[in-house]
């Protein structure tokens, strides 16, 4: 850019001559000028003149006037006089006053090579000025430490950058000794480099020049005013000529702390590696090995310098080092995880098979640095996979014999089948089956797979009795004397095999044999596949023995379920009976209320009615506890109340030939337990003890209680038990019958009489208490059975009831649903005139539907009946549950099919009115399931 030069002339000619001699020059320039005061200071800022050139003489303003003016306002700018005459004593003042230098008019050649030089010292000067400048902010804004001393180390000038590392303000740095910011440690190294350093003269780097030798850099800790110390490398020039020293401190303290990281990160990597329980191994971009951890050392056996490169592949197996390198090249170049499995050299010599993991190791700009892989030794896996596989083989020939013999094979083909089986799933030579006659212990070959026999046959000989009465496994070479055809498998050149025996005891076929002229060692796997094909051979030869009992058992069983029909039957019968039942007593209390104010003399049959509904509900609950769909209720049972209620139950069903005697204790017998089910046992026992006095007797009925210590009875924990004892004086059993007499479908009694599930059913419901049913029987004496159910002390049983109690009232409402018209019209009938509000419906829908309305009243108990059309009683409480969720809910029915609710029931977690009921209970049991919910609001 050409340069601007401002001229302050007056003369127009005297501007064109200027003109002139620039162009004859060929100098080029940006000229303007000016002629007063006015258009030379407006001129300055618009301008900005690189020089200026002025005339020493204008008219009203001089060259000296412009001069002064410049030096206010652009002191730096170069100022040249021009005049035609100009005589020493001036020039010399304009000098002074701060001219650069002066032209004479009739000198213009001379004045372009003036203004050259002036312009080039110009820019030099600014040149040196930005230098400067640039210094002093490098000076000032630099992390690092510049300073300068004296020779003796005292600061002289300071940066900004060493308030920031060491605390101390500028003012308290100024005169103090380097040596008293540096660690008192390392104190005594910096006054021999600083003293070799002033004394040779020479600078440290980075000051020293190519042709100096420099001493070498120092590093020390340079002590912080409040918090610890920073590490600084230093470097200085000295100039003893001058009494000063220049240094330069580069702060290390991060890259230290960085390196230190480092070492500890590589640290706890190798530690850990060595630790690790797998082989690690790392890779470099050059696709070299270079580490190996510890337990790969280990398991090799080498050093590392042994395994790093390429020396690692010597231990690879031969038959694998080729696809696994190429394995490893092939994910190299495509920068991708891999996985590779092969055989590598262990420390012993073995091979084993190891699979290893390779994955691309990233440095932290995500720049690849090489591979990172483990390995796993896997030789034990693959063990267990062989052998997993044989033991599959196995199986799978196992279940295919399994299906050979379900297609009701002749027994000879199966025998032949398992032969070929064992010879070739055991690879064995021969393999034969050998039937035994139990009588005579003779030894024929029923089948046999291998070489051919030679003619005639090989007489086996006889079995022993020790491998008749033997059911393991017989081994060939451990008693020679006991294996099967011994003798006739040593002709054959048999050193080894195993005989399993076919069925066991009486029901014995033989045994079936794998021999080999090896010497093994037959495994347990081996064993244990024998033993299956011989299980599926002694399961078919006993099915022709079992045809019989086959034939017997399917008749049992068709009989069975004409009893699970009946039972269905009588549960939906018992269903019905119990909601007429229900209507009958609630009407009966209601009659026989109402006859005491109006025909007292009437009540009384009133009251025949009442005991005659009470024994239909106890046949009810016998039809049900026969269908198994009774809802159990446990409850605190005296024993002795519960006898005296049967005893008129029992009595009935006894013959007249037959004296009952009931015996009970002055004391509670009491124990926790649904009533239905005890009274069930009872009844059974005492049916049986009936059977058993066809010509008569006595049956006694007694409760009492018995202390068992630890082992006394079998299965029974040791503590104190309620008992029932029912003694008859009948014909007693044999042993025979004393080990059946609890098998389901066993019955002494003549064909069409019994079940043979009266005490099967006995004993499952005992033991369901944690009880147990024993029993005493003497031959033309009589038996007499204990049921044993573990004692409980009731908290608050009472035993004298109020029958004549006033039953529970309220002014509660109630959402009566029953599908039963009668049940629900006498159930609403009673529940209003014990004060209840009651809104009966017919179904769930319509129960649904006014709850749902915008009028609905709030009901603090739901009573539904659990079995009824479309919805249950189940499905609607949940539903009034969600809409009302404390709304409290009282079940009733007199058969429950839905497992749900009668579990619930059962374990007490649902209230629930067993039909049929009578006034007294339904007013009891909706006021426990009202006051329930107060209970758990409270």
């Amino acid at each position: 850019m050409p340069p601007r030069i401002l001229v302050n002339e007056d003369s127009e000619i005297d501007f064109k001559l200027l003109q002139a001699e620039f162009k004859r020059s060929q100098f080029e320039c940006q000229l303007r000028q000016v002629a007063s005061r006015d258009e030379f200071i407006k001129a300055l800022p618009e301008f900005l003149p690189d020089l200026i050139i002025s005339d020493y003489y204008l008219i009203g303003f001089s060259g000296l006037d412009a001069l002064e003016i410049l030096k206010r306002l652009q002191p730096d700018t170069p100022f040249i006089i021009l005049t035609n005459a100009l005589n020493e004593e001036t020039a010399v003042e304009c000098m002074k006053r701060g001219a650069t230098d002066y032209v004479l008019k009739n000198k213009l050649p001379r004045l372009v090579a003036t203004l050259n030089g002036v312009l080039e010292r110009r820019r030099l000067v600014l040149e040196n000025i930005r230098i400067q400048r640039e210094h002093e902010q490098l000076f000032r804004l630099t992390p690092d430490l510049f300073c300068m001393t004296s020779l003796d180390g005292a600061l002289q000038v300071v940066n900004p950058a060493w308030p920031l590392r060491t605390g101390y303000t500028q003012q308290e740095l100024i005169g103090r000794p380097l040596f008293t910011l540096v660690h008192p440690d390392d104190r005594h190294a910096l006054s021999s480099w600083w003293s070799t350093l002033v004394s040779t003269g020479q600078t440290a780097a980075p000051f020293a020049t190519v042709h100096s030798v420099a001493p070498t850099d120092f590093e020390c800790r340079l002590v912080h005013k409040e918090k610890g110390f920073r590490n600084i490398q230093w470097s200085a020039k000295p100039f003893p000529s001058e009494n000063k020293i220049y240094a330069y401190g580069h702060d290390l303290t991060e890259h230290k702390q960085a390196e230190f990281a480092l070492r500890e990160s590589e640290s706890r990597f190798r530690r850990m590696a060595d630790s690790a329980p797998v082989l690690i191994w790392m890779s470099d971009t050059s696709k070299s090995f270079f580490y190996f951890n510890q337990p790969w050392l280990d398991f090799t056996g080498r050093r590392l310098a042994e395994e790093v490169g390429n020396g690692w592949t010597d231990m690879i197996h031969p038959e694998d080092r080729e696809h696994t390198l190429q394995r490893y090249e092939q994910s190299f170049n495509e920068r991708t995880s891999f996985r590779s499995e092969f055989r590598l050299q262990r420390y012993d010599g073995h091979y084993r098979w190891v699979v290893t993991h390779g994955t691309p190791r990233l440095d932290n700009q995500g720049v690849f640095s090489g591979y990172i892989g483990s390995c796993f030794d896997v030789t034990d896996q693959h063990e267990v996979e062989a052998h997993l596989a044989y033991r599959a083989i196995k199986q799978s020939a196992l279940a295919s014999f399994g299906r050979f013999a379900l297609a009701h094979h002749a027994f000879a083909e199966l025998t032949q089948e398992a032969t070929r089986l064992v010879a070739d799933t055991l690879r064995v030579e021969r393999s034969q089956v050998l039937a035994v006659e139990p009588a005579t212990r003779v030894l024929t070959l029923a089948a046999s797979t291998g070489p051919a026999l030679d003619e005639p046959a090989i007489p086996y000989g006889h079995a022993s009795q020790a491998a008749m009465e033997d059911n393991h496994p017989i081994h060939f070479s451990d008693t020679p004397e006991n294996f099967p055809g011994a003798g006739a498998f040593t002709t054959l050149g048999v050193l080894s095999g195993i005989a399993i025996p076919i069925g066991a005891g009486k029901l014995a076929y033989g045994w079936i044999t794998a021999l080999t002229r090896d010497e093994r060692l037959f495994s347990r796997e081996a064993i244990d596949f024998m033993h299956g094909l011989a299980n599926i051979l002694s399961t078919v030869h006993q099915r022709e023995v079992a045809e019989h009992a086959l034939v017997e058992s399917e008749q049992k069983l068709l009989q069975s379920q004409k009893m699970e029909a009946v039972g269905l039957l009588a549960g939906g019968v018992a269903h019905d009976f119990n909601n007429l039942l229900t209507a009958i007593r609630c009407y009966g209390d209601i009659l026989h209320d109402d006859l005491a104010e109006i025909a007292p003399e009437l009540q009384a049959k009133a009251g025949e009615i009442l005991k005659a509904t009470s024994r239909a509900s106890a046949l009810v609950r016998q039809l049900l506890a026969f269908s198994r769909k009774q809802v159990l209720q446990l409850e605190f049972l005296d024993l002795n109340f519960v006898l005296t209620d049967l005893k008129d139950l029992i009595r009935s069903l006894l013959s007249e030939n037959i004296d009952l005697t009931v015996q009970l204790p002055d004391e509670p017998v009491t124990i926790e337990a649904d009533r239905s089910q005890i009274e069930q046992v009872i009844i059974n026992l005492a049916i049986n003890a009936r059977d058993a006095m066809t010509h008569g007797g006595a049956l006694t009925l007694r409760t009492g209680w018995r202390d068992l210590s630890a082992g006394e009875v079998p299965d029974l924990m040791p503590g104190r038990y309620s008992v029932i004892s029912v003694t008859d004086t009948g014909s007693g059993m044999t042993e025979d019958v004393q080990a059946k007499i609890f098998q389901p479908f066993f019955t002494t009694k003549p064909k069409g009489r019994g079940t043979g599930l009266g005490l099967a059913t006995c004993a499952v419901v005992i033991k369901h208490y944690a009880g147990a049913i024993r029993f005493d029987t003497v031959i033309g004496e009589g038996t007499t059975f204990h049921v044993l159910v573990p004692h409980t002390a009731s908290p608050a049983l009472n035993l004298d009831f109020n029958f004549d109690a006033e039953p529970g009232t309220g002014t509660e409402s109630i959402l009566l649903v029953e599908d039963d018209e009668a049940i629900r019209n006498v159930t609403s009938a009673i529940l209003r005139s014990l004060g209840y509000q009651i809104f009966p419906f017919p179904g769930g829908a319509e129960a649904l539907e006014f709850c749902s309305g915008p009028n609905a009243p709030t009901f603090d108990l739901l009573l539904s009946d659990i079995v009824m059309p479309n919805i249950g009683g189940r499905e609607l409480a949940e539903r009034l549950l969600s809409m009302r969720p404390g709304l409290r809910v009282l079940f009733m029915s007199g058969y429950v099919d839905d497992p749900v609710i009668l579990q619930a029931v059962q374990e007490a977690a649902v209230p629930f009115l067993e039909k049929p009921f009578t006034r007294d209970i339904l007013a009891r049991k909706v006021r426990e399931a009202i006051d329930l919910k107060t209970e758990h609001t409270r």
